[in-house]
């Protein structure tokens, strides 16, 4: 074998381990980048459900608030003696409390307006039955609202 053949089948070799090389360093680097977006990936769908989950938080935080105030309120109401005014303080709080729920709730919804509507009416309401048709009126519209609150906050969490 000749000087000539000899070197052409070295450059022939060296081209081969060369390209061969190139061939692991493209397979390793597709490995890499596959490894890289899929950790990319994880990292969005994380910060994602972070916020999700933020959000079902700061919605239960109000519908809580919105059954303790309901409840604080109505306690008030259905202790004070029928066709009496309510003790100083409870005047103050029953105000309050009354202010609390129309910042709370949203007032372009229907069921908003009725359970505040029904609350007015407990509130001025002369007589037992009065009374008690408001408090079961307000019963009803507030769960309702409450078990939509509840059914939203659901969905946020599943999506």
């Amino acid at each position: 074998m000749d000087a000539g053949t000899l070197s052409a089948l070295a450059a022939w070799a060296a081209a081969a381990v060369a390209a061969g090389g190139a061939a692991f360093q493209f397979f390793i680097g597709r490995k890499q980048a596959n490894a890289a977006l899929i950790s990319a990936n994880a990292a969005f769908k994380n910060s994602h459900n972070a916020g999700r989950h933020k959000v079902a938080e700061f919605r239960q935080a109000w519908i809580n608030k919105v059954i303790d105030t309901l409840c604080e309120h109505h306690s008030i109401v259905s202790t004070t003696p029928m066709g009496q005014a309510p003790f100083t303080e409870d005047e103050r709080k029953l105000a309050g409390l009354r202010t609390k729920l129309g910042i709370l709730l949203n007032p372009d919804e229907p069921d908003t307006v009725a359970l505040l509507k029904e609350i007015d009416q407990i509130d001025n309401s002369k007589t037992d039955q009065e009374f008690a048709n408001g408090e079961a009126q307000m019963l009803v519209i507030s769960r309702r609202l409450l078990k939509r609150e509840w059914a939203r906050l659901k969905d946020e969490l599943a999506q």
